[in-house]
């Protein structure tokens, strides 16, 4: 039997879950083992039952400390594996896998990781062979970083009631070893605005050698279908998102026609714009873009005081004309254009086959012009 995970707007919501959900166990004789909830009124009713109550539990694998309502991430799955051993490339392979994360918020962390294995597979190194040394000391210092971990819980409510005054704002950046997008939701309340990260998506960039804009044309597709399984699972518009971007030759290739561009540029664009329309995509500045954390990675530490990563940046939370200005988008010559190709050649002025004025009687023209009908219907044959 797995676990079931449920919700409610309130304490009576949840109340009614469980005693309806107790009923139906019961009547198939499958008695509930566990319960959590960060509704106190709920867990006093386990009291009086004489259920036991822990206060730090798992939520489909991601800690949950059901006092303080937080997540958070377990690093004892890492280190743990990462000290079994000598270093080698086997070693990273498996403790990198074991960092259990599925949502992607510590993914500025995990990619630091991930590029210290990609290294490793650019030398050649085997898989139970020793790291060099500048290799082993990247890993020992990650892994020295990683338990900073434990000191960042993220609330896991969103304070998103609804879809009314809710807004969804993906960011999307690259650089030149990964790519990647973040997703925000924006929520407007009585007290003001809220913006709180909800997932994030990256990855490394190809070992064979692909150009900036290219690379940040993926980091846009990557947030275009991050955006798309998002309004797929919480029917959330997807036409109402705004997308940011840092790159103007990205943003300049999204917003005109795909027919215009390379297969490479276009089969991309072709399929952002299938989730999106041009109108959704907007420019930021590139200190202001969170996604930028993704492509580039980040300690431990240095993530948990990243206010842009956990609420995005500042003017996002502010009212819309504190955002960005947005210029005019002009038609500039872009990288990957397709050139049209125009094929130029001499014209020829059709002439006379046969010069009357060349012939001293009628009847001579009349006898050369039977023997070239005659030439013309053998060479038909």
């Amino acid at each position: 039997m797995d676990d079931f995970v449920a919700g409610a707007e309130d304490d009576n919501g949840v109340i009614a879950i469980y005693y309806q959900l107790t009923a139906l166990m019961r009547k198939y004789s499958f008695p509930m083992g566990k319960w959590a909830s960060n509704s106190e009124l709920f867990r006093n009713i386990w009291k009086v039952g004489g259920l036991e109550i822990k206060p730090i539990t798992q939520v489909l694998g991601v800690r949950w400390d059901i006092t303080r309502d937080t997540l958070f991430t377990d690093h004892r799955d890492v280190t743990d594996k990462a000290h079994e051993g000598p270093s080698t490339k086997r070693q990273l392979l498996q403790a990198t896998s074991r960092f259990y994360d599925p949502m992607g918020l510590m993914s500025p962390v995990l990619i630091n990781g991930k590029l210290i294995f990609q290294d490793s597979w650019c030398r050649g190194v085997g898989w139970d062979e020793l790291l060099p040394d500048d290799l082993e000391t990247r890993w020992s210092n990650w892994v020295k970083l990683v338990p900073d971990l434990l000191d960042i819980h993220i609330p896991r409510w969103m304070r998103a009631r609804g879809k009314v005054n809710c807004q969804i704002h993906v960011f999307c950046d690259a650089s030149e070893r990964a790519y990647g997008a973040v997703l925000y939701i924006r929520s407007t309340h009585g007290t003001g605005t809220l913006v709180r990260i909800v997932c994030t998506k990256n990855r490394l960039a190809p070992l064979k050698k692909v150009t900036l804009p290219r690379l940040e044309l993926i980091a846009a597709l990557i947030g275009a279908r991050l955006l798309h399984y998002f309004c797929k699972k919480t029917c959330y518009d997807i036409v109402e998102a705004t997308f940011w971007s840092d790159s103007t030759v990205a943003l300049g290739w999204i917003c005109n026609d795909p027919n215009s561009w390379k297969t490479f540029v276009a089969n991309r664009v072709t399929e952002i714009q299938t989730y999106t329309t041009p109108s959704q995509w907007k420019h930021c500045p590139r200190e202001d873009n969170p996604a930028d954390h993704l492509s580039r990675g980040v300690t431990a530490k240095q993530l948990k005081k990243l206010r842009n990563w956990w609420h995005s940046p500042l003017w996002l939370s502010k009212d819309p004309s504190h955002w960005p200005s947005q210029q005019t988008r002009k038609r500039h010559p872009l990288p990957d254009e397709r050139t049209q190709s125009l094929l130029v050649g001499p014209t020829a002025t059709p002439g006379r086959l046969i010069e009357s004025s060349s012939f001293s009687s009628y009847w001579n023209l009349l006898r050369v012009a039977a023997w070239v009908l005659r030439f013309v219907r053998h060479a038909r044959r």
